[in-house]
């Protein structure tokens, strides 16, 4: 198909778009020769960067896990206060995906979110650091919690939009291999501080929440090197700036990069809206839609209700009887846990299927959480208690871990991704932070082993909910994932693979994205 009349023929109404699109294809047509292929490294290394944040956010978890004690001795901290300490920061960044990302995701753009995440954490850590009493320290972990939501929502949605379609589920699972990364990190950086500090807990501590400064300054010192996202652009209305990320981003040569701005705007003009308010996103003319909106949210909140984020934070507190050492341990053997299964995950996302392994984890993970449960009823060894706590993390993360958000990013459409996502990560903050939040109480109230049952319970009911709605939107386009679950799909098939057919002539999508 001659790309040149498929630019003149999408484009009509806009002449200024053709002399665009002609002057940026002479600056850059010797470019693309000898630099085919290196596309998709590219994408990795922004994609990398673009996870900085989310590395800031889960060497936070880790150093809390055990950093929590010293810190609570040293301001003087009740249960509740350590509790809000902890889960504050989920509360907050739940609100800071809601009320400033989801704004500013679709007004700057995706990278420009990111840039305000980095710069909320690098306020929040200066202010933990340096807190002398626990209203300080509320406002510190408030800052980094809002740059954490930012954070969550803005990175899944810059590597999806950026993202080639084959490799588009394993590389938004960096997100959340970068969490985990940043959980190992504060692990070893919090025993390491700990230990060379032992005579001052308190500068340990504080030295230890002060280092989570260094992974968004790197952010910022990269953010010149990072394109914004072409569906961000094309939506704006910056079709020439989109066409020299696509040349930046995607193998093929320059004709290969104007076929998909075609591609892109066409899709985008079917879509008749440039940005949507919250009324528009949340409650949308279309059923389909509605049921696609309520399910991304769904699925953003099961993700955190079955105890993950307890283990994460209180490792340490349920084996108090343990020695300094050993807590450690215990603590690296959860998170080395969590990160080899994301690295697995990456690994069979586009072979599996999200679908496939979010159900099948998800069962596993029960199974663990139930061993968890029967362990501390019984009165088992330590070790197994840990090896059970371990393998829930392990099945956390092949599963629903990586693959919540890559779902969710796939199910909306462009006008309601920024948004959708942002409202999505609010509820699966929202979870996050109740379950930190009550776990003390609870242990208190109803024992460990009880808690971890009623932890299974839930994960059993999200299983079934996975096997009825989810789609598995693996190799196919983002515009040919949006046909596909507000389509059929949508309308009761339950997604069971029918986004891996091929696209038939009559297809709702309209165009057919191969490459991105």
């Amino acid at each position: 198909m001659d790309t040149e009349r498929l630019l003149d023929d999408a484009h009509v109404a806009d002449p200024r778009f053709q002399e665009d699109v002609d002057t940026v294809g002479t600056v850059g047509e010797g470019e693309n020769e000898g630099e085919e292929g290196g596309g998709n490294w590219r994408v990795f290394f922004m994609s990398v960067v673009a996870t900085l944040c989310n590395v800031a956010f889960g060497y936070d978890v880790g150093v809390v896990s055990g950093s929590l004690q010293d810190m609570a001795t040293s301001l003087d901290l009740s249960t509740f206060e350590q509790e809000a300490a902890t889960s504050g920061l989920n509360f907050v960044a739940g609100f800071g995906a809601l009320l400033v990302s989801g704004n500013v995701l679709d007004l700057l753009g995706r990278r420009w979110t990111i840039m305000c995440a980095s710069l909320l954490l690098l306020a929040g850590a200066a202010v933990v650091a340096s807190a002398p009493s626990f209203p300080l320290l509320l406002l510190g972990r408030a800052l980094q919690g809002l740059g954490s939501g930012c954070s969550w929502a803005a990175c899944s949605v810059y590597i999806t939009e950026l993202a080639p379609t084959e490799y588009r589920g394993a590389l938004v699972t960096l997100a959340d291999i970068s969490i985990n990364l940043g959980i190992l990190l504060g692990y070893c950086v919090d025993y390491a501080v700990r230990t060379g500090l032992a005579d001052n807990r308190d500068l340990s501590w504080r030295l230890g929440m002060a280092l989570s400064a260094v992974f968004p300054l790197l952010y910022v010192l990269a953010f010149p090197c990072l394109p914004e996202t072409p569906r961000w652009l094309v939506m704006r209305g910056r079709d020439k700036d989109a066409l020299v990320v696509l040349r930046r981003t995607v193998g093929g040569g320059e004709a290969t990069a104007r076929r998909l701005l075609v591609e892109l705007k066409a899709a985008h003009d079917e879509q008749h809206s440039a940005e949507l308010s919250w009324g528009d996103v949340l409650c949308p003319a279309s059923g389909s839609l509605r049921r696609t909106v309520a399910t991304a949210i769904a699925l953003g909140l099961a993700q955190q209700l079955t105890g993950t984020e307890a283990i994460l934070y209180y490792t340490p507190t349920l084996f108090e009887r343990l020695s300094e050492e050993h807590q450690f341990l215990a603590n690296l053997s959860v998170g080395f846990c969590k990160f080899f299964g994301e690295l697995v995950a990456a690994s069979l996302a586009e072979c599996a299927g999200r679908r496939l392994l979010m159900i099948y984890g998800n069962l596993a993970l029960c199974g663990a959480v139930f061993g968890i449960a029967v362990s501390f009823l019984y009165g088992a060894d330590v070790y197994v208690s840990v090896g059970c706590l371990s393998l829930v993390m392990l099945t956390f993360s092949v599963g629903a871990g990586p693959f919540t958000f890559v779902v969710v990013n796939e199910m909306l459409p462009l006008p309601f991704r920024g948004k959708g996502v942002a409202t999505s990560v609010f509820f699966n903050r929202l979870g996050s932070g109740t379950v930190a939040l009550t776990f003390l109480s609870l242990k208190s109230a109803i024992g460990v082993a009880n808690t971890f049952f009623m932890y299974g319970g839930i994960g059993v009911a999200a299983t079934a909910f996975y096997w009825w709605v989810l789609p598995d939107l693996a190799g196919v386009s983002l515009e040919q994932a949006e046909a596909t679950v507000n389509g059929g799909a949508a309308e009761g098939e339950h997604g069971r693979g029918k986004a891996r057919e091929e696209p038939t002539p009559d297809d709702d999508a309209g165009v057919c994205c191969t490459s991105l």
